[in-house]
């Protein structure tokens, strides 16, 4: 239950009412120095406008973050090696800020209304990867310096040190559930042009514009390097994202067309719960629950001015009320108890 407070609590700071550009830049998340998300469970955490996968293993007698994304606050720009997954190269978050997120190959990011544009966000690289790629494992020889041609790229014709590598990301989005066909890809490194004074590695914060991506309900990260060895891809598959922006049809309280006196009460809820208004709700007014991951527990129409529905077979957590009709959406957090 203390988890389920604490969640509400992010959700309520993260609502806002500036109207339909919504960013979320994470600093209404609580951490303490340098530290980091992790949730046991596979919780994912919620901003105003998206839901942020994540996921949490346990391997022998130790916890591991083995996929989505992690909020934090680590500012390390120094350790290049596995035991840093949270730091970034560029030291702090966008413009300085406290916080960020680092995800993973295969990272999903669901948000909160279907059929919303995303704006972009920015990325950068994690120390961890920086520091790979710059300097190669030294270690343990597993990653290899990019542009050098030792190791993975010896036998070939290209020069010492010329190796065209590259460490890319590649967002794709979904609507309706299907993978769309376009993409947009950023390079966080590139060593593939003939002069190699163009070589770099991304070390500060950059803007990725995916509007080109259209309406998507969801998007995924996917992450791909020219350093592939015998097990698979050597540079570590970890990004750095800040100020995810989206165009969306959440609105602040005050601002929902024809359902600005919509109550839904009480909450934390039991097993009755009610929402009524002042009026009448127009004839298409629809009702849907959504859990922490997006699903849709429960959906009903709304009718006359008061509506009773019994959730007493719904576990307890926070929960989404979304009442639509076609002019507008709106949004309301209630909290269910055991």
């Amino acid at each position: 239950m203390k988890k389920t407070f604490l969640l509400s609590l992010m959700l309520f700071c993260a609502l806002n009412s500036t109207g339909q550009l919504l960013v979320a830049d994470f600093e209404t998340f609580t951490l303490s120095p340098n530290t980091y998300y992790k949730d046991t469970t596979g919780a994912p955490f919620i901003t105003a406008n998206a839901t942020f996968q994540h996921q949490y293993s346990k391997f022998g007698n130790s916890w591991f973050w083995t996929g989505g994304f992690a909020y934090t606050n680590v500012n390390d720009s120094a350790n290049g090696t596995f035991t840093n997954l949270y730091g970034v190269r560029a030291y702090k978050g966008y413009n300085a800020s406290s916080k960020f997120v680092v995800g993973q190959d295969r990272a999903v990011i669901q948000l909160a209304s279907a059929q919303n544009t995303v704006d972009g966000f920015y990325v950068t690289n994690t120390t961890y990867a920086y520091k790979m790629m710059l300097l190669g494992d030294t270690a343990n020889g597993f990653s290899r310096k990019f542009g050098d041609t030792t190791g993975t790229g010896s036998g070939t014709t290209i020069a010492q040190g010329a190796y065209p590598d590259f460490f890319k990301l590649t967002v794709k989005g979904y609507d309706n559930g299907q993978l769309k066909s376009d993409s947009v890809v950023f390079y966080l490194a590139d060593f593939r042009s003939n002069n190699s004074a163009l070589d770099y590695i991304v070390d500060t914060w950059q803007w990725v514009n995916t509007s080109s991506l259209g309406e998507v309900d969801s998007l995924k990260f996917w992450m791909y390097s020219s350093d592939v060895g015998q097990f698979g891809i050597n540079t570590p598959l970890f990004f750095a994202l800040d100020n995810f922006t989206s165009n969306g049809v959440i609105l602040g309280l005050n601002e929902n067309e024809g359902l600005e006196d919509v109550k839904v009460y009480p909450s934390p809820v039991h097993d009755l719960v009610r929402i009524s208004t002042e009026g009448n709700f127009p004839d298409d007014t629809q009702l849907r629950i959504l859990d922490l991951q997006g699903k849709t527990v429960f959906s009903n129409e709304l009718s006359a001015s008061s509506n009773t529905f019994d959730l007493s077979g719904l576990p307890s957590g926070l929960y989404l009320f979304e009442i639509s009709n076609s002019q507008t959406t709106k949004r309301i957090k209630v909290l269910k108890d055991e």
